[in-house]
């Protein structure tokens, strides 16, 4: 996170703001000395030290033990978080399953639920599941870990308005869905409830927890059934005016290609999203290509295809070359619109390994100007289970802002 996330002042009017700054320079940086707190945030030593008091005596912060050295020669205690202290639930809402998964202050997962969507469905049977994957991870939490939950975080597979948790449709006759998912949780648990696309949750696990840590400028590229990006900037995710940043499935990389589910042509998504990945593997099998995965199971897979293009079978391993050509087209666009320091990929496709990087990274180089080529970092997303951890993320980062707050207490 860049150092504005955890700037302080010494106003007096903002006590529970330079408390969240204290806490979020130790969560940051730690373990760290008061002194060093105190040069990140701009606070004065003594401001630092009583909010750090006020921290060690609620239990959300400690003394590692570990020393620093300082400048008159002594050496001050260094601090951290106290992982357990709090909790939140993240939810990643998938086409194909709910992932559900109980996440403390430092991201660690220690219990995860996995539940199935049926391949037919409906808003109220996904709801369902979801309220099912909940009271699941609810049950495995001992009294005390649950009274130190402070909310829950939805990732959904679309756009989604974080303001008021509604779908976004991508034209006039989409139906708004899961409209009513954040505030049912809501009122069902008696916690608060935030909701996101699941792009933007991966892209915040990485900002926290991974490969985005102290990285100001970056974009993450989920690809999966749907391909999306989570933006950012300055520190901050950046969600645009109308919550719709990062869309990059609907980014054309053929003016003359194919209609895409959202009525227009030669978008990204129908060239690499796992369904168009799935056709034009069926399609070069139709047509008599050696393959494989002739002699795998029906019905076709994206995990049978990934596990081939990994053994080395050559007609995946052509197609996802040809895939990640695409994606990189489209990636250098956005590249050339914010100047990243870091680009990650994620989801399924890139776990088909040096198959799907390779390409991905040797094209998108070429494409870009020698100076950010020389310079930008390209690789797969670092953080397991990113868009789980980055939906609690949703619900601990309210916390982080104001630790202190008898809403949290």
């Amino acid at each position: 996170m860049s150092r504005r996330v955890y700037a302080g002042t010494n106003h007096q009017g903002v006590k529970q703001g330079n408390r969240g700054a204290v806490f979020r320079a130790i969560h940051a940086l730690g373990p760290i000395a008061r002194m060093e707190i105190a040069e990140h945030t701009g606070l004065n030593p003594g401001t630092v030290s009583r909010i750090v008091d006020e921290l060690i005596d609620n239990g959300l912060a400690r003394d590692t033990g570990l020393r620093s050295a300082t400048g008159a020669g002594r050496r001050a205690a260094d601090l951290e978080v106290v992982p357990s202290a709090r909790y939140a639930l993240g939810l990643d809402v998938a086409r194909s399953a709910v992932t559900g998964a109980v996440v403390d202050l430092t991201g660690r997962v220690s219990e995860r639920v996995v539940v199935p969507i049926p391949v037919t469905t409906t808003d109220a049977a996904d709801a369902q599941v979801t309220e099912d994957v909940v009271e699941r991870l609810m049950n495995s939490m001992p009294a005390d870990e649950r009274e130190r939950l402070v909310g829950i975080g939805v990732g959904m597979p679309a756009p989604v308005s974080a303001r008021t948790g509604r779908h976004l449709p991508m034209d006039h006759a989409a139906e708004w869905r899961h409209s009513e998912l954040g505030p049912e949780l809501e009122r069902r648990w008696r916690l608060p409830t935030h909701v996101d696309n699941n792009a933007n949750t991966a892209a915040l696990a990485e900002l926290w927890f991974g490969a985005g840590r102290g990285v100001d400028d970056f974009l993450l590229v989920n690809l999966s059934v749907g391909i999306g990006a989570g933006l950012v900037l300055s520190g901050e995710l950046y969600r645009g005016d109308h919550d719709l940043a990062g869309e990059i499935g609907h980014v054309a990389v053929d003016i003359n290609g194919p209609t895409c589910e959202c009525g227009n042509v030669g978008c990204l998504h129908a060239y690499a999203s796992v369904s168009a990945v799935l056709e034009r593997v069926r399609t070069e099998l139709d047509g008599g290509r050696a393959s494989s995965l002739r002699d795998q199971p029906q019905p076709l897979t994206i995990e049978a295809v990934i596990a081939a293009a990994r053994s080395g079978d050559p007609l995946t391993a052509d197609i996802l070359a040809d895939v990640a050509r695409y994606v990189a087209a489209a990636v250098s666009s956005i590249a050339y619109t914010v100047d990243p320091q870091l680009i990650l990929v994620g989801r399924e496709l890139p776990t088909a390994g040096d198959a799907f990087l390779t390409p991905f990274i040797t094209e998108l180089r070429q494409r870009l100007f020698p100076v950010v080529r020389d310079s930008v970092r390209i690789q797969a997303t670092t953080v397991q289970a990113a868009p789980v951890v980055g939906a609690a993320i949703l619900a601990l980062r309210t916390f982080f802002d104001s630790p202190l707050s008898r809403q949290h207490a």
